[in-house]
């Protein structure tokens, strides 16, 4: 069994990285609406059913009423026509979060134009349903489509079905269902239903609230009038809306409280009809249906008006009477505002904006306000400012519309706005109303935003002849072995009618690859050459109604991916051409199964056998989805995991999906070297089987694969497992100190324990602790921490005397989304301010762009893995060293990421790697705040020495622009100069750049400090306010000191490498020591000898474009030497300071020379000394000999 070890042992480390409070995740969010209202519904919303009525299709389907039984616009989602014995359902085939529950709300009619002798029959449900599982309608008749009956099963994946029961026959114990009312039937009732796992069974139930049987009353379910009705009951006669909400109350195991509400009132308040608490677990994803039956007993079951979003917080909705309506005729507009908290709002903000279909607000001569009511609903603590409740404003109205609200908690208000269209037609024949609300200002947070705006339009029915072509097709545009339909519809939108005896012909050519096997419509005379169909008819078209559909019945060959398929109106008077076509696409529903291997790039591998395009989903076959009876193959679940390949879609450096779907037992692996974009959301509700795997490199050759995600607030419970590589074992040719440490961060929100298992050794882990003063390294995880956590920051190694060629492997919750992560500056502890910090994102942070934080020292320290045995010199041989320990680092400003210096390979890098750890100096404790919209795809890391130091590495060239998810990152190039500093036994790098507007001293962003290592020598720039830089920027490269610390007595040799901008300028190194003067080339060295406590700043540079090596008035400043005496004579016009230090770097003198004067030191003892001239202009060391 293996074991993990925690040491304890200090060692010499002089930057980490620290505690991390990472941000709230954004939870899951959505809103979905659908009218029902118009001529057609998103192909996500599928229609079916069953049995035979004479007014429509056979077999009977749900239908829209949109254009036949009711104008243009002004239409219901029928689920069954009054006629015995139907079944017609719906379901919206998109899938939502339950992360924070679920609202629904939709109106609904039950009426019938028939005596049945039954008071209508059988009723209608709701119901929710696990994504994941393919839909297959509930047993018919009084089952409602949900529940079971004998001889049929209920909803596959069923987890609630509330039955609005007319007969009775749902809420009972009969036919074979589990549970119930006693008594056989139950009629006028609301009756809930639990999960398919549970058979079904009977939850609870309002009872009969039937008060007067076969009359309109307020308990009852359907409308039942003394004779029968012709036409729809209007809202005035009878109205009902049904309000589901479903919330998460905690509890262990977690509880969910299910409440029904119904008002029977357009403006009434809701009532509760029913509310029940569960254990059963939620699935993470759901869908949402209707279903209605008839039996003996008939109605008309309709729906409209639906919306789906999450309970709590605030929300807004928004319906206008006419969605159609001719010029000069009135609108009235809704709006309802809700407070779902429990607490009570002040300075809730609404606007309210109506524009044409062009996107114009519409002034006063294209839509003229006449009057706006207020309704608190019957709240006093539901006010707007100006408004008296149920009082009309009729004077001072604008468009846009803008009001102050306070609420009562868990209430709501609205506003009634009655206008008139103008005279002349709007911009596109379209008026649209828009209404948002704002809660900044009212202290709540609002977990789900996409709830708070709301859109409604209204068609302008052009006062001339206009008729309009909309062409569909059914199964969600998925090709189907055994066919598809499609339909056309010819409305007309105009407020006057299409004459009788004028021909309207409609024209498709049905694209190669389908078979037409039938082609009809009512009224409809049918011709055709080949795949050249022609439909025409002469009758007359009433004003806002619709032709009788043409359906066109096409086979799809397996040949071919993808039919667009266009159909063309032809009338002669037509006065608007813009709407004479229509299009849709149907194609192959493409599962990956991996028919020959695991590669992407191979259309065999894809049950459609083409690759997905760019923004296309990624779904893995299941035996549901690919079965005898899914829209794939046929041939069954995937057979072989799905591999990441090396494609570059659209400049964004790898492969772009839009969802992915895997409810199979296969995993989507992100290859090593790769990257993948996820633009719209991981539906994975069995990750212990098919999950994501984000792979490393167990032989260190590749990146990490890249994962990224477009849209995090729909991703926020992705489960994967992300692989990383630790290069650190015992080294046994590594000198004295031979225990190799790698700092990390996890790839996951959290772990309870580390992953040993699979990799040979014994694991030493712990946790970088900033508030601990000593040993500054703890036993991980360290309090409070309970478990390993995202972006802390840990180190380990492996008593493994090889190197790893192993990977460890966290499964968990990947990070998505922005993190905010606490940095902290302990007092009086050790190391203070030292804050070491894991990158626990699936791909990399870039440095520039990604960090945002108020540390004066905004620079980041990446650290070395491994000892210095592997540093290399900037030349690339192999710098031979002994008893030297690991962990050195490289310090980067935020403003240089990414910076090439010329005659250099090595680039500063541009971004942290995924899993790599990094440290920030703050001098306060704050924050440091991660925009996950900028991360990028992961790309080598180099050390100071030019040696890899990220266990993922590929090549990259920083200079060019990477156009990924529009974060374009262009390198500016500056003028550089990189110097390492080699010996037998150790090596060092400092990098200076020159950029005007910064100085010579600290510049937060363009300089990186230097930190000590007493075990390796040191170059650094010495900076005017005596900072100590591993990397500088400067105003340029004249008198810039350079300190030297020597490990050890000895040899060493300067390296330089020159960028191209300096090839017309000159260089010098200063050895202020010996007094020699070289001119830096490129490739050229120079050899010293060094006495371990010699001068410290030993070096200095100065710069000339061919003049003087002196500045104009560096050369007016003198220094003249005597008998043990120093003169410095400044002429001058500028005070200077002076500065005097001995050999060893220590000052012995410091005074103020005026301009125009002059100064003597005395008492000055023979030997070598540095003079420092320094004031706004100068900057120049100088060195002077007394005596011998």
């Amino acid at each position: 069994m293996k074991h993990i070890h925690y040491n304890y042992t200090a060692r010499a480390i002089f930057t980490v990285m620290a505690f991390l409070l990472f941000s709230t995740q954004i939870k899951a969010q959505f809103t979905i609406t659908e009218s029902f209202k118009k001529s057609s519904i998103g192909s996500n919303i599928i229609l079916g059913g069953q049995g035979t009525s004479s007014s429509h299709s056979n077999p009977f389907s749900a239908y829209l009423t949109s254009g036949n039984v009711d104008p243009v616009n002004q239409g219901w989602l029928r689920l069954t026509d009054a006629t015995t014995n139907l079944a017609g359902y719906a379901y919206i085939n998109t899938s939502f979060p339950s992360t924070l529950g679920v609202n629904i709300e939709f109106e609904y009619k039950s009426w019938r134009d028939i005596n049945d002798n039954y008071n209508g029959a059988d009723g209608f449900s709701v119901f929710l349903f696990d994504a994941k599982t393919s839909f297959q309608i509930g047993a018919d008749g009084g089952s409602l489509g949900y529940a079971q009956k004998t001889g049929q099963t209920g909803l596959p994946g069923g987890y609630i079905g509330i039955g609005i029961d007319e007969y009775g026959n749902y809420g009972a114990s009969t036919e074979g269902k589990t549970g119930g009312l006693s008594g056989s039937l139950i009629p006028n009732a609301v009756t809930l239903r639990g999960t398919a796992a549970s058979g079904w069974k009977y939850l609870t139930s309002t009872g009969s609230m039937e008060t007067n049987t076969g009359k309109n009353s307020s308990g009852s379910v359907d409308y039942n009038s003394t004779t029968t009705t012709q036409t729809r009951p209007d809202d005035a006669t009878f109205y009902r809306k049904v309000k589901i909400t479903i919330v998460p109350i905690g509890g262990t195991p977690a509880k969910y409280k299910i409440t029904a509400f119904w008002t029977t009132t357009s403006t009434g308040n809701y009532t509760q009809l029913l509310t029940y608490t569960t254990t059963d677990p939620i699935p993470d994803n759901l869908k949402l249906g209707f279903s209605a039956s008839t039996g003996g007993g008939v109605n008309y079951h309709e729906i409209r008006n639906l919306i789906i979003t999450t309970p709590g917080g605030v929300s807004v909705q928004k319906s206008v009477d006419n969605t159609s309506q001719v010029l000069g005729g009135n609108l009235t507009y809704t709006v309802n505002v809700v407070n779902d908290t429990s607490s009570e709002l002040t300075g809730l903000m609404l606007n309210d904006t109506i524009r044409d279909g062009k996107g114009n607000i519409l002034p006063p001569e294209g839509f003229s306000l006449s009057s706006i009511t207020f309704n608190n609903k019957g709240n006093i603590g539901n006010t707007a400012v100006g408004f008296t409740s149920g009082t009309p404003n009729t004077t001072g109205l604008t468009n846009p519309f803008q009001v102050q609200m306070n609420m009562a908690a868990n209430s709501e208000a609205s506003f009634t706005i009655i206008g008139k269209i103008g005279s002349t037609m709007p911009g596109g024949g379209i008026i649209n109303n828009s209404v948002g609300i704002d809660p900044s200002a009212t202290g709540i947070t609002d977990t789900d935003q996409t709830n708070n705006y709301f859109n409604v339009s209204t068609t302008v029915l052009n006062p001339n002849l206009d008729l309009a072509i909309q062409k569909g097709v059914d199964n969600n545009g998925v090709a189907r072995a055994s066919g598809n339909t499609f339909t056309i519809t010819v409305s007309n939108l105009s407020s006057i009618d299409k004459p009788d005896n004028q021909t309207v012909s409609v024209n498709d050519v049905i694209p190669t690859g389908l078979t037409v096997t039938n082609a009809t419509g009512t009224g409809w005379t049918v011709a055709h050459i080949g795949n050249n169909y022609t439909f025409t008819r002469t009758d007359i078209l009433k004003s806002m109604y619709a032709y009788p559909s043409i359906t066109i019945n096409v086979t799809p060959s397996t040949g071919y991916t993808t039919w667009t398929n266009n159909a063309t109106l032809n009338y002669a008077t037509d006065t608007n051409p813009a709407n004479n076509s229509s299009s849709t696409v149907l194609k192959w529903y493409n599962y990956w199964y991996g028919t020959n291997s695991t590669d992407w790039n191979i259309p065999a591998n894809w049950t459609a056998n083409f690759v997905p395009n760019a923004g296309e989903d990624v779904e893995f076959a299941t035996a549901d989805n690919n079965g005898i009876n899914g829209y794939g193959n046929g041939k069954g679940a995937a057979v072989n995991d799905l591999y990441l390949d090396n494609v570059d879609q659209n400049s964004s450096g790898g492969r772009i999906i839009g969802n992915l779907i895997n409810a199979s037992d296969k995993n989507l692996v992100i290859t090593t070297g790769n990257q993948l974009i996820i633009n719209g959301e991981v539906i994975d509700n069995n990750a212990n089987k098919g999950t994501i795997v984000v792979k490393a490199d167990s032989y260190n050759k590749a990146t990490n694969g890249t994962l990224i995600f477009s849209d995090p607030t729909k991703n926020q419970n992705v489960a994967a497992t992300v692989e990383f590589y630790n290069k650190a074992y015992y080294c046994d040719e590594c000198g004295l100190y031979r225990k190799q440490w790698q700092y990390f961060g996890i790839p996951i929100q959290s772990s309870a324990t580390f992953p040993v298992d699979g990799v040979a050794g014994n694991e030493t882990v712990n946790q970088w602790a900033e508030v601990y003063n000593g040993d500054k390294w703890r036993t991980a995880p360290y309090t409070p921490d309970v478990q390993f956590t995202a972006f802390r920051g840990y180190e380990m190694t492996n008593d493994s005397h090889t190197l790893p060629t192993d990977v460890y492997s966290f499964p968990g919750t990947l990070y998505v989304g922005n993190a905010t992560i606490s940095l902290t500056k302990t007092a009086n502890v050790n190391y203070s301010g030292a804050n070491l910090i894991g990158n626990s994102y699936t791909a990399a942070i870039p440095i520039a762009t990604a960090l945002t934080t108020d540390i004066t020292d905004k620079t980041v320290y990446l650290f070395n893995t491994g000892t210095r045995d592997q540093w290399r010199r900037l030349n690339g041989s192999q710098v031979n060293v002994s008893g030297i320990a690991g962990g050195q680092y490289l310090a980067v400003p935020f403003n240089l990421a990414g910076q090439t210096p010329g005659g250099s390979s090595t680039a500063l890098p541009s971004m942290i790697p995924a899993t790599h750890a990094f440290m920030l100096l703050a001098d306060k404790n704050t924050t440091l705040n991660i925009d996950y919209s900028k991360l990028t795809k992961n790309q080598t890391i180099t050390d100071a020495s030019g040696n890899q130091i990220a266990t993922r590495a590929v090549s990259a060239d920083t200079n060019k622009a990477s156009t990924q998810k529009d974060n374009t990152f262009k390198v500016s190039k500056l003028a550089s100069l990189v110097m390492d500093v080699v010996s037998d036994n150790s090596a060092d790098r400092v990098w200076i750049f020159s950029k005007s507007g910064t100085t010579y001293g600290f510049d937060s962003g363009w300089d990186g400090q230097k930190m000590g290592d007493e075990s390796s020598a040191q170059l650094y720039v010495s900076a005017s306010d005596n900072t100590k830089l591993q990397v500088a920027t400067v105003p340029n490269f004249d008198s810039v000191s350079l300190g030297f610390i020597p490990t050890n007595d000895g040899t060493y040799t300067l390296e330089f490498a020159p960028s191209d901008e300096l090839n017309n300028d000159k260089i010098y190194l200063n050895d202020l020591l010996t007094g020699k003067r070289l001119q830096i080339v490129n490739g050229g060295t120079y050899t010293f000898t060094a006495t371990k406590g010699e001068t410290v700043n030993r070096f200095s540079l100065s710069y000339t474009a061919g003049s003087t090596t002196f500045s104009s008035d560096e050369s007016l400043i003198h220094i003249t030497i005597g008998d043990g005496t120093i003169k410095i004579t400044n002429t001058s016009n500028n005070d200077c300071s002076v500065f005097i230090s001995d050999n060893k770097g220590y000052t012995i003198k410091h005074c103020e020379v005026q301009s125009n004067s002059e100064k003597i030191f005395s008492g000055i003892a023979n030997g070598t000394y540095i003079v420092r001239l320094q004031n706004a202009i100068v900057n120049d060391m100088r060195r002077i000999t007394l005596g011998n």
